[in-house]
């Protein structure tokens, strides 16, 4: 009986309880299907959001690839550098290719000077950026199309500066390898539509021996803000190939075969005191001697040493473009070899120079807003590179003054059109012609020309 009644009481005990439990499981399974809804209603907005992301960034690389065809990059000067020439410091990381080119045509204003005609220089500018902070940028100069000698058909084809920089801080960077002198304006910016003129100042040709680049180290930076500097150590000069007609100029050695038995230093210091005003200046002292490297020392190798210095200031504003430099140099302690030499014995032992250059852009006055230019220039300038010779009498056929006036019109920023005029005079008493007893530095010449960069 016991057992029926608990055997009775179990039964009633199923009936009555498991309906509850029954019902509470039923809650607690919909309790759960609903946290597990949840949950892959989360899972799915997440995902929804990376791939969101993910379409955004692929989105972004395609407009950037899209945009890279036909967007052009800015085209702004870095440390002194042309435009052109500064496209690597301004890009994130990989490669950076640019360039120049100019052609030139003059006429020579007296019948026995044959007109000249040129693809004066093509250039390429290839730049690496490694990372953020190292760079290699180089300059591939192909001038008059290649041809060095239009008799022998020699090449000429440089390497006009390749260098690593390594861009460490704002106020301290070190540059090192074929190097261009931070002298003047034109050395350094001497893409043709940066500077007036289809012919580069003669003052910065023949005094200043623009382009000059030798192999070296340099400190540059901004120390302060508005003021810059450059330092740099670099090889000498080839003393036996100075003249009195070019001072200097043939004697850079270029990168190629260095004497390195003779070094130079080199500083140049910009401040812009208000926003288009710049003044600055720059001093070299170097040593030179005959031979290129390699060559075997001999008692007989002519030796010297050369000093300059040049000041300089530029104004702008708006349309209108002021400049002026002057410059100065000496050659000093040469040598009894250098002394004796027929034709060393001419070079200037003081030389000087400057110019005066002022510019204005017309064409916002015809066309507001636009992009082209139109800039009528003069400059005027003096020089003489053989102010006081070594030894013998000055020669006054190199004391030269040039007056250029013409205009530059440019259709794109990149692009210029040049013609300009150029009125010669020495201070010779010679009239003026290529003959026996005559000067050529007297010839006036007319000149025309057409500039890119890219």
């Amino acid at each position: 009986m016991k057992v029926i009644v608990k055997r009775f009481l179990v039964c009633m005990f199923l009936i009555f309880v498991m309906p509850f439990v029954a019902y509470a499981e039923d809650d607690r399974m919909k309790e759960l299907e609903r946290k597990i809804n949840e949950l892959s209603q989360e899972l799915q907005k997440i995902k929804a959001q990376e791939v969101d992301k993910k379409v955004n960034v692929i989105t972004q690389e395609i407009e950037k690839l899209k945009l890279g065809a036909v967007a052009e990059p800015k085209y702004e000067s870095f440390a002194g550098l042309g435009p052109a020439a500064s496209k690597v410091y301004g890009i994130e990381k990989g490669i950076s290719l640019g360039g120049y080119g100019e052609i030139s045509y003059s006429n020579y204003r007296d019948s026995t000077k044959k007109d000249f005609g040129d693809a004066y220089r093509f250039i390429l500018y290839a730049g690496y950026k490694f990372n953020d902070w190292i760079l290699m940028n180089t300059e591939l100069e192909f001038e008059h199309a290649g041809i060095g000698n239009a008799q022998s058909k020699e090449s000429e084809v440089y390497v006009e500066f390749s260098y690593l920089d390594f861009l460490l801080s704002k106020p301290f960077n070190i540059r090192a390898g074929l190097l261009l002198m931070p002298v003047g304006f034109i050395n350094e910016f001497h893409e043709p539509t940066v500077y007036h003129g289809v012919l580069r100042p003669e003052v910065e040709t023949n005094l200043i021996p623009s382009t000059w680049r030798e192999l070296g180290i340099m400190a540059h930076g901004e120390p302060i803000e508005n003021l810059t500097y450059k330092i740099a150590l670099t090889n000498g000069l080839r003393a036996d190939k100075f003249s009195n007609s070019t001072w200097i100029r043939s004697s850079r050695q270029q990168g190629a075969k260095v004497n390195a038995d003779v070094s130079a230093i080199v500083a140049n210091v910009n401040y812009e005191f208000i926003p288009g005003l710049s003044v600055g200046g720059s001093y070299y002292w170097g040593e030179g001697s005959a031979g290129k490297g390699g060559d075997v020392k001999a008692s007989t190798d002519k030796e010297a040493e050369v000093s300059l210095y040049e000041v300089h200031a530029d104004f702008r504003y708006k349309g209108l473009e002021l400049r002026g430099l002057y410059v100065a140099g000496e050659v000093d302690n040469e040598n009894d070899a250098f002394k004796n030499d027929s034709a060393l014995k001419k070079v200037g032992k003081e030389v000087d120079g400057w110019y005066l250059q002022a510019a204005y852009d017309i064409f916002p006055l015809i066309k507001p807003g636009t992009e082209m230019s139109l800039s009528p220039f003069i400059r005027y300038e003096q020089y003489d590179t053989n102010k006081e010779v070594i030894s013998g009498t000055h020669d006054p056929t190199l004391d030269k003054t040039v007056i250029t006036f013409g205009f530059g019109f440019k259709p794109h920023p990149n692009v210029v059109i040049k013609a300009d005029y150029q009125w010669k005079d020495t201070e010779s008493a010679k009239p003026k012609g290529t003959a026996s007893g005559q000067d050529a530095n007297k010839i006036d010449q007319f000149n025309i020309g057409a500039g890119f960069i890219f």
